[in-house]
């Protein structure tokens, strides 16, 4: 459509400008726009399809690392990145979380069978997966070492592990005078002046926590408590490691937290 408009011009004359109104867009029909979201969607989808592959085994030192373990290294298909490894320089397989860092020791990979329905009935054979870790600060040729890691159990969407049975954790606390409760178990092998550790059963009442000591870190032990352990047991055991199964929990239905599952004292 044309529209004819007369403008005024500089000494008095005038002439026709012709102005050209814009012709409406046509609309995308339905189907295209149908066919634009497939094209965004459609690369989710095959990013979808090639996550999460089991691409084989690989070795970090002698630990084998085979699906759903994943090494940081690896390609970002490859296994599951909810139990994804490191291996360090000295060939050492790390399990690194937002608290701490553990060495890992072992991983076996096993079958196993379980049973359900009306009188258990039914049967069905799955992978289990088990891990064995330790504290990436503790060393056997050093005595003086602390388990200065903390290992969190109380939120299975962040941790998809659990630890194996038995065990439980216990605080390692930081004083800044000496304790005489039996509540309190010396963790200091090398004795300072400036500082004492002890271990502190997590299950203790907190009443009997004084105010002049810190947590450091949650460490976990297998053991149901340390109750009546000496320091020297309480050693072994944790120079032995600590078990970590596989959360079968599906994380993606996970309601996200926002809070801390504890806060250092």
């Amino acid at each position: 459509m044309i529209n004819t408009e007369r403008r005024a011009l500089k000494r008095g004359q005038f002439r026709k400008v012709e102005t050209i109104m814009p012709k409406p867009k046509p609309q995308l029909p339905l189907f295209g726009l149908m066919a634009v979201i497939a094209l965004f969607l459609l690369p989710e989808a095959c990013i979808g399809r090639n996550t999460n592959k089991d691409c084989g085994s690989t070795m970090c030192g002698n630990v084998n690392i085979s699906y759903p373990f994943r090494l940081t290294t690896q390609p970002s298909n490859c296994g599951d990145h909810r139990f994804e490894l490191e291996c360090d320089n000295n060939n050492h397989t790390n399990l690194v979380m937002k608290y701490g860092r553990f060495y890992v020791q072992n991983i076996s990979y096993d079958i196993c069978k379980i049973e359900f329905g009306p009188y258990y009935l039914e049967s069905q054979n799955i992978s289990c997966e088990t891990m064995q870790a330790m504290d990436a600060n503790l060393s056997k040729d050093d005595n003086c070492s602390l388990p200065r890691n903390s290992f969190l159990v109380d939120d299975s969407c962040k941790v998809p592990y659990t630890l194996g049975i038995p065990s439980s954790v216990m605080f390692l606390v930081n004083c800044s005078e000496p304790m005489n409760s039996s509540s309190y178990i010396n963790a200091s092998r090398c004795p300072t002046r400036s500082s004492y550790f002890y271990f502190f059963d997590r299950k203790t009442t907190l009443g009997n926590f004084s105010e002049s000591c810190t947590i450091d870190a949650l460490v976990p032990i297998m053991v149901h408590n340390i109750s009546g352990m000496s320091t020297s047991d309480i050693y072994e055991k944790l120079l032995l490691g600590f078990d970590l199964e596989l959360d079968g929990f599906d994380l993606d239905f996970c309601r996200v937290e926002t809070e801390k599952p504890f806060q250092y004292m």
